[in-house]
């Protein structure tokens, strides 16, 4: 096959390569236990090449080269690295043919190794389903995630969840951050929806129904954030961009079974219920049915923690509920060495005898830091000593730490980091995102507390949501001043509830009531209320 080549800037190709055009040159793409080959044109990026051959792996920044993550290894030859990527590789790995597939161009022939990416999440139960045992129709309930995708089978009469599976949203490789995505969107407007349904084959695959479980489905009900819902749906996305961040549609939407992709029926039922408002969708909606905050009677919170968050409150009558733009720290990105809930990722941390003991995923030796790894570590080093109120990296006095060897800080400034073991360590940066992070929730809450004029002890109950939220441990939740200070009891961890709500929306008269609860609860716009950012700033300090 003859193609003509296009020139890209930066490239200084010799001038034998444009007089004798030759074949596209070919890569071949190894990842976990596959290969995979694909052509592509001489210059290029990696990550033009891998994504095209289908392959997942995370690029938060959106192909900025600021975060680091997307770094493959390679053979062949390349363009000479760019200041990004000597910025973010050693010369180690760069000598090693490791390189950051955002900044690297493809010249020939090529061989890349990408990381095996994968995403470790509660929403995964099956144990014992026996659908043989379950008569009638079933239903799909589908949690669009701005992170993962989960998909959870359900009987369609009860609106039980039976089992469940996620997988990581195909749209990250496009930015961790709903902007990212959202910009892409205006000019690319079927990439993100054609991701979005990939990822949902992915989900519903991952359950690994029976031929006749798959006959039995009729009904779907898909809840996700304004932006996914708007994602996946084709709607105009030019006012999630800017204020007053509005959504095209608010209002309650069915169609087709081809709505989510080829492959599923024709026939099969989608119902996409109403969005709350701003960026608080139908996902919200659907952690209040589960937890039932049309009908408790008494002050109640959920906070669904992930990438995009929500933060709602009841005070038995009032239903309020906010976005909190938490960024994607508490997934571990943009963090230096940050990383998804795999094995080797730190999970806890502990203080012991003076010293710092890690816990990680699978028992293996630290790889990175997974968002929940963070979230234990600042108040763990900062009862060490290694971190203080403001946030600052420090080096703590030696009393106390006879047993165990000291931390090594090194750096200056913004420049310090913390070495955890001899390959993972905490940057200044990194305590930054997480301060960033936990005070917008934390401000979100509080706010909405004053609002319904309510103290942190009117709680009855507080429940931890959301593919990260409901893996958080209450005590270093607390710990870290996340949460306002309440007894633990009081605290709940739920990891699915805007999946499981979503799966008793599958039932008509449930549905009608989501309608009402949408109607009914109020959006709180926090970048309109002036206190907002004095809560914010005050809710940065670490106790």
């Amino acid at each position: 096959m003859i193609t003509k080549f296009v020139a890209h800037p930066q490239i200084d190709f010799p001038a034998s390569f444009w007089e004798n055009p030759v074949t596209m040159p070919k890569a071949v793409i190894h990842i976990a236990d596959s290969v995979l080959d694909q052509t592509f044109e001489a210059g290029d990026l990696l990550a033009e090449i891998v994504l095209a051959a289908g392959v997942l792996f995370d690029r938060p920044c959106a192909g900025r080269g600021t975060c680091g993550k997307c770094r493959m290894q390679v053979q062949g030859k390349l363009s000479d690295p760019s200041p990004a990527e000597l910025k973010k590789l050693f010369a180690q790995d760069l000598a090693q043919g490791m390189r950051l597939s955002c900044q690297a161009r493809a010249l020939t022939d090529l061989e890349i190794t990408v990381a095996h990416s994968a995403v470790i999440t509660d929403k995964i139960f099956s144990a014992g389903l026996d659908l043989a045992r379950i008569s009638g129709d079933l239903g799909l309930a589908i949690d669009l995630g701005s992170t993962t995708v989960g998909a959870f089978l359900a009987d369609l009469e009860t609106g039980r969840a039976l089992a469940g599976f996620a997988v990581l949203n195909r749209q990250t490789a496009h930015g961790a951050e709903i902007i990212s995505r959202l910009a892409l969107a205006e000019r690319e407007p079927e990439t993100l929806a054609n991701l979005a349904r990939a990822s949902i084959h992915e989900a519903v695959a991952g359950l690994q129904l029976p031929a006749a479980a798959l006959a039995r489905i009729r009904r779907a009900v898909l809840v996700g954030n304004t932006a996914m819902h708007h994602l996946l749906l084709g709607l105009p996305v030019e006012n999630l961009v800017r204020s007053p961040f509005t959504p095209a549609q608010k209002e309650a939407r069915s169609g087709p079974g081809s709505i989510l992709g080829n492959g599923f029926p024709s026939d099969l039922q989608v119902r996409f219920p109403p969005l709350i408002g701003g960026f608080v969708g139908s996902d919200a909606l659907a952690c209040l049915l589960y937890f039932g905050f049309d009908q408790v009677g008494a002050p109640e919170a959920a906070l669904d923690l992930g990438t995009n968050g929500e933060v709602m409150l009841t005070d038995g009558k009032r239903i309020l509920a906010a976005s909190a733009a938490a960024g994607p720290a508490f997934e571990g990105i943009n963090i230096a060495c940050g990383m998804r809930a795999l094995p080797g990722a730190i999970v806890r941390a502990f203080g012991k005898d003076g010293g710092l003991e890690l816990e990680t995923l699978a028992g293996v030796p630290a790889q990175g830091i997974a968002g929940s790894g963070l979230i234990s570590l600042a108040p763990t080093l900062r009862g060490l000593g290694y971190l203080a109120g403001s946030g600052n990296l420090t080096q703590p006095s030696p009393v106390g730490a006879r047993h165990a060897l000291p931390l090594r800080l090194e750096g200056e400034g913004k420049a310090r980091k913390l070495w955890l073991t001899e390959q993972v360590y905490l940057s200044q940066s990194d305590v930054r995102e997480l301060q960033k992070a936990k005070a917008a929730v934390r401000a979100a809450l509080d706010i909405l507390l004053q609002k319904l004029s309510l103290e942190p002890e009117d709680l009855r109950r507080v429940i931890l949501t959301g593919s990260f939220g409901g893996r958080v441990p209450v005590e270093d939740a607390l710990a870290l001043g996340l949460l306002p200070r309440i007894e633990p009891v009081r605290v709940k961890s739920i990891p699915n509830g805007a999946g499981l709500g979503a799966a008793l929306m599958l039932r008509q008269n449930n549905f009608k009531r989501a309608e009402k609860l949408a109607r009914r609860a109020e959006h709180v716009e926090l970048n309109r209320d002036p206190e907002f950012q004095e809560r914010f700033i005050q809710a940065m300090a670490l106790p």
